[in-house]
């Protein structure tokens, strides 16, 4: 049975497992250090892809790099992060307000209108 760490915990292990690895090429990897360092703690602790994602997004000491595609899907909240999003807005020749693309104020990914990221790089900051 596996047993779901509190968000301090898994902080902890982000923080053991960027230091030991200083990068991560991939979420996969990413997921699979801090899991091994989670056991560590508790053998039946585990955590999912996204949460693991999102919390290293915040974490403040990882800079996400994130690889967009072209794809017509529409973001509410950050696609990394969940955080919140900001328009970036330009002028057209008509003189008219545009959005171009979009900005998290939380982990700073930016993103073109009718991008969505499909593949993430991790590097340690601190």
């Amino acid at each position: 049975m596996y047993k779901i760490p509190k968000e301090e915990e898994i902080r902890k292990a982000i923080y053991k497992a960027m230091k030991k690895h200083n990068s991560f090429p991939s979420l996969k990897k990413l997921r699979e250090s801090i899991i091994e360092e989670l056991h560590k703690m508790d053998r039946n602790y585990t955590i999912s892809s996204k949460r693991a994602r999102i919390l290293t997004a915040r974490s403040g000491f990882v800079k996400v790099n994130v690889k967009n595609t072209e794809g017509d899907k529409k973001f509410s909240k950050c696609p990394v992060c969940e955080g919140k999003l900001k328009e970036i807005k330009n002028l057209s020749l008509t003189g008219k307000e545009i959005i171009i693309g979009y900005r998290c104020t939380l982990c700073d990914y930016k993103g073109n209108v009718n991008e969505f990221p499909v593949r993430y790089s991790f590097h340690f900051t601190k």
